[in-house]
């Protein structure tokens, strides 16, 4: 027997506020021990004999912390299966038995069971634990959705309960299931307590995956037919070290009815059994809950940290790491201390935490959603700021004003008046990074930037594609092609929107484009030696990093978004190049030769300088790459110490535009809109408590220096200015909107 556990992520657990967060969830929080619940259960489970490395069956919001927190514990996983919004437990079991029965039938197993279970419980008898889903999963094996039925303690109203029957199955201590029944009142929960013939209802099913497919097509087959077409849609990126990422289409996964395992398969069938498990099981719902299985001290509380009780009994008192708290004179209470929320709580009144993060969710307070040790409270104002400003004065104003009246399409710039400039022609760079502004911003639920979605990207397709993968670089007012030279540069940005467009959309097409461009890249763009020449034809200057760099952002968001491996190789490949070509010294260089060796001083001065912005974006793709792969990322402390360093203009304090290999900035000194919104972003995927706060004084720049214009928030912007704040463009370009949405998105 063979067993593949399936552990479901799901849930946000508000009741254990201010531990849980909604996007820091209570499975993935040290409540019990030094470990998350999630660790917990992984690491029982693949102690079992009969287990394999789990697959993880979670919201894409959190993912990326999972496998994080996962790699931390050494916990193996076989895959992530990342859902783009809760359809409830039916579908995510259907998934999961999808992915066990291809992986079976891929490793001729047919003796595999899905052990399907939730990631937030506590067991304290590990044993006993592993026992019983052995007993459960042999019943499973024959045929069988067995589960595990908790054996009552007291008469809980808070649970399910199962009621099984008289005799146990053949040679197993496992009983055919009667009914399963709902959360009781008192009454009847002491009556079910005294018969011996109830457990209570865990959540942790065993089957095989073939049985649970058959059953759910005969009790809910819109909600088989409907995961089934999801599953065989779903991107899938199979990293060499690390679990595989299975992700779903949004439009594909929402088309899934909601309902509960129990609603939909177990309250019908009638192949359910039931294994009765004393295992010191607990659902960790409340604090109470907490309370009730910790270690109590001689006054009977449970204290963790630095805590000083005085004249204090019965109690759950929690410290954070940081401070010391001392509770006086207080008997049956709650005290939770974190970095940036402290609950204070009467231990009969703990299930009225969750309207505490109601109420913090109302007014948009962060304390709802995450933890914020390494937050300031600049980073606070900036946040709510940075999210304000781009969705709701700058998104509708472009999808509005920058939108052509007459041919359709993003117009190329804006007068600092706020007048479309509609005597330019439009550069496909331009519509593509449009395209990918408002996608972003239609998944962020910004209704204005649907229409303009549309209307950007049909006239990029229906002008620009030329067929096979190949692009126009310049277009007319009016669409008709001025140039149709292949630009590395263009062409990745295409990719990039295609991947935005493609999440928003679902439409296959999108793929196809984006796979023909791929194409071009592999053939007619590849270098004859080493990397991807600029264009063709090709130009007669030197070969730059930066195209390269669109192209491994393209790359990834097609890994990051859809799965797809193919573009994931081509991004370790480019990565590659970063880590062996285009650095020295720690530094990144922008103009090389044509074998990528490096442009010296008796080639052209000019191609030495160094480029401050580019070095904050590279630097954060290069810890995406690691983020997706699982590997590690090689010391980037070079080149962040040099923007630190050097890469500021010292009257504004603003991201310096370029600068020569001394540190010294190249004259004139100017400062660009655009390094200011790489710099943020990097500070802030950085991380540290000292780069948090640089962001938040970076986001506060950016918007008094750039987005003021005759002191109002417009929507539109300076572009470039000098050493001393000065303005020295006199249009807002388009193009900028793209790095203000990847820049300002972190903080959102």
């Amino acid at each position: 027997m063979r067993i593949i556990p399936g552990i479901l992520c799901g849930g946000s657990g508000t009741r254990l506020w201010p531990m849980s967060r909604t996007r820091a969830p209570k499975q993935l929080q040290p409540l019990v021990s030094d470990k998350s619940l999630l660790a917990e259960t992984v690491l029982r489970l693949t102690s079992h004999p009969d287990c394999l490395p789990p697959i993880l069956i979670c919201g894409a919001s959190y993912v990326d912390e999972i496998e994080a927190q996962m790699a931390n514990e050494d916990a193996p996983l076989s895959a992530l299966l990342v859902e783009p919004m809760g359809r409830d437990t039916a579908a995510a079991a259907a998934v999961a038995a999808h992915w066990v029965k291809k992986r079976a039938e891929a490793d001729g197993e047919a003796d595999t069971v899905l052990l399907l279970l939730p990631s937030d419980h506590h067991i304290a008898d590990i044993d006993a634990f592993h026992s019983a889903l052995s007993v459960a999963c042999k019943s499973g094996l024959r045929g069988a959705i067995a589960t595990l039925g908790i054996i009552p303690r007291s008469p809980e109203t808070g649970f399910g309960y199962i009621r099984r029957e008289e005799h146990a199955e053949t040679g197993l201590d496992c009983f055919p299931v009667a009914e399963f029944v709902e959360k009781p009142p008192l009454e009847k929960a002491e009556a079910y307590l005294r018969s011996g013939n109830y457990l209570w209802n865990a959540g942790m099913f065993a089957f095989r995956p073939e049985t649970f497919l058959s059953e759910l097509t005969a009790f809910e087959p819109d909600i088989a037919s409907a995961s089934t077409a999801a599953f065989e849609q779903a991107a899938v990126l199979s990293p060499a070290n690390g679990p595989q990422r299975v992700t779903f289409r949004s439009d594909d996964f929402s088309a899934i009815p909601k309902k509960s395992i129990d609603f939909a398969v177990m309250e019908h069938t009638q192949k359910a059994t039931v294994v009765p498990a004393d295992i010191g099981w607990s659902d960790v719902g409340s604090w109470s809950t907490l309370y009730d299985i910790g270690a109590k001290d001689r006054d009977g509380n449970v204290v963790e940290g630095q805590v000083i009780a005085t004249d204090t009994s019965n109690s759950l008192l929690r410290a954070s790491p940081e401070r010391v708290v001392s509770v006086i004179g207080l008997s049956d209470v709650v005290v939770i201390d974190t970095p940036d929320a402290t609950l204070v709580s009467d231990r009969a009144r703990v299930q009225d935490v969750k309207s505490v993060h109601a109420a913090l969710q109302e007014k948009g307070h962060p304390a709802a959603d995450r933890h914020s040790k390494k937050y300031t409270s600049g980073l606070v104002l900036a946040k709510a700021w940075a999210k304000q400003w781009m969705l709701d004065i700058a998104v509708p104003f472009w999808a509005d004003t920058g939108i052509d009246p007459i041919h359709g399409g993003a117009v190329e710039a804006l007068s600092h008046e706020g007048v479309p400039l509609t005597d330019r022609p439009k550069r496909t760079r331009v519509q593509a990074r449009q395209t990918y502004v408002f996608a972003h911003a239609a998944l962020m639920g910004v209704s204005s930037a649907e229409s303009a979605l549309e209307n950007v990207a049909a006239f990029m397709l229906s002008n620009a594609d030329l067929g096979n993968g190949r692009f126009a670089d310049l277009l007319a007012q009016d669409g008709k092609v001025i140039d149709e030279r292949q630009d590395s540069y263009n062409l990745a940005f295409i990719m990039f929107s295609l991947a935005w467009l493609y999440k928003v959309s679902g439409d296959q097409a999108h793929r196809a484009h984006a796979m023909a461009i791929l194409d071009q890249f592999e053939t007619s763009l590849r270098h004859h030696e080493v990397g991807f020449i600029e264009g063709l034809p090709k130009p007669d200057w030197p070969r730059r990093a930066n195209s390269h760099m669109h192209l491994l952002e393209a790359c990834l968001a097609w890994a990051d978004l859809h799965g797809e491996q193919r573009m994931f190789d081509v991004a370790e490949e480019i990565t590659g190049l970063f880590d062996t070509r285009f650095r020295k010294l720690g530094l990144l260089r922008e103009f090389f030769k044509d074998d990528l060796s490096d442009v010296t001083d008796e080639d052209d001065g000019r191609w030495l300088a160094l480029e401050p912005g580019h070095l904050c974006e590279w630097a954060y793709l290069r810890t995406e790459v690691a983020r997706l792969s699982g590997k590690p990322t090689p010391s980037l402390a070079a080149m962040d110490a040099f923007v630190e360093t050097y890469g500021r203009a010292s009257q504004t304090g603003l991201i310096l535009d370029q600068v020569d290999e001394a540190g010294f900035a190249v004259t004139p000194q100017t400062s660009r809109l655009w390094p200011q919104t790489e710099y943020l972003r990097w500070k802030m995927v950085r991380g540290t408590e000292k780069d948090t706060a640089l962001a938040a004084e970076a986001a506060m720049r950016l918007r008094a220096h750039y987005l003021m214009i005759g002191g109002k928030e417009t929507g539109f912007w300076k572009d470039q200015l000098d050493s001393e704040g000065n303005v020295l463009s006199k249009t807002s370009p388009t193009s900028s909107m793209y790095h203000l949405m990847t820049g300002l998105s972190v903080l959102f």
